[in-house]
């Protein structure tokens, strides 16, 4: 069993389905544009501290099968993810409790707000849907500010699906961020784990490879999993939106924490940075080592973090209109999966799902 394949991108969809193809008997070869495996979630260290130049990446699943490869890969510990957003000059958990916000005189009005909302969620637009679940004046304070810094428009403009599965309102005393069964950190950071994922490949560093480029890389006929923006990969750049965002460190080294939690948001449009960062928290064995990483994160480089997704759905149309073109070459089989090849707003978990679900598909082609 085997064969050869090609795959185009080396970040945790890449690195799963390298991994899958691999064990299966292919001979799998990996292009990267970038200098180091792991895409947007490699972890970076100084001076024995962790910190992710890409923002913040937690990882959470409900599938057990894919909790079991990554923690079966590589050490993960335990890690459950905080967040605190800054309201009106204190510091509350998010998503936001209502038992929280209703125990104290500083959110009367919120609090009178939240008793009448309605009773659909409004799924027109990013705002309404916002609007719907959090009322207009915790939306406005906590939500508003950050999102059009972030997205660098009006929330109006954005499809609900940024928001459905993000925004939410609890009543139940859970602060963990997410609710999944399995959650952790890779002791090692993330870059690890991919290296571990992509050890069978041959992996080439510094090759930014496009649909003209395949001739050269790839026999004819032989399956090719893109994992890289499809504007980029087919020569359209600037034909999808995106949204980067870049991460100014700031070293403390007589401060062991410097934070209550990993992430705090910072809503206000007064201040140029959307949240801080440290991802030292992930790690408890060093909560008590004098020296921290806090790091900034700015919207607006000239980076694909985040696809846009417009509520009018003229970016989801022209991925679309480019995974039809793609399809519609006939040099080779090419299969597409991971946040930036699917234009979709998605998980860690989902990411390695889709690579791995698109290697079985390559490997199940050969074996016909």
């Amino acid at each position: 069993m085997g064969g050869t394949a090609t795959i185009v991108g080396a970040g945790l969809a890449g690195a799963a389905a390298a991994w899958f193809l691999t064990r299966r008997g292919f001979s799998v070869e990996v292009y990267e544009q970038a200098h180091v495996v792991g895409g947007h979630v490699r972890t970076e260290w100084f001076r024995g501290i962790p910190y992710e130049p890409h923002g913040a990446h937690i990882f959470h699943t409900d599938h057990r099968s894919v909790w079991d490869l990554v923690s079966g890969t590589v050490e993960f510990v335990p890690y459950r993810h905080r967040v605190l957003t800054r309201l009106r000059g204190r510091l509350v958990s998010w998503p936001p409790q209502r038992a929280e916000l209703c125990a104290s005189a500083d959110f009367t009005d919120i609090a009178l707000e939240l008793a009448d909302r309605p009773g659909a969620v409004d799924e027109s637009d990013f705002e309404s849907y916002c609007v719907s679940v959090l009322g207009p004046t915790l939306y406005g304070e906590s939500v508003r500010g950050y999102t059009e810094k972030q997205w660098g428009r009006h929330p109006r403009t954005l499809s609900a699906a940024v928001a459905r599965g993000r925004v939410e309102l609890r009543n139940d005393g859970c602060h963990d961020f997410f609710r999944d069964t399995y959650q952790g950190w890779p002791r090692r950071g993330y870059g690890d784990l991919v290296e571990a994922l992509l050890r069978q490949a041959v992996v080439h560093l510094g090759c930014r490879i496009t649909l003209k480029d395949l001739p050269e890389v790839s026999q004819a006929g032989r399956p090719v999993i893109v994992t890289s923006a499809l504007d980029d990969f087919l020569g359209e750049a600037g034909a999808l939106q995106w949204r980067g965002v870049r991460l100014q460190p700031v070293y403390l080294p007589e401060t062991a924490l410097a934070q209550p939690a990993m992430v705090v948001n910072e809503p206000s449009v007064t201040l140029a940075w959307t949240r801080s960062i440290e991802t030292k928290w992930a790690l408890p064995e060093l909560h008590d080592r004098l020296g921290t990483l806090v790091l900034r994160e700015y919207p607006g480089a000239e980076a694909k973090h985040y696809p846009v997704l417009d509520a009018a759905g003229e970016n989801q149309r022209t991925q679309r209109e480019l995974e039809h073109r793609l399809l519609g070459q006939s040099r080779n089989p090419i299969h597409t999966a991971g946040r930036l090849a699917t234009y979709s707003y998605i998980n860690m978990d989902v990411a390695i799902l889709q690579g791995l679900r698109v290697a079985e598909k390559v490997a199940a082609q050969e074996e016909c």
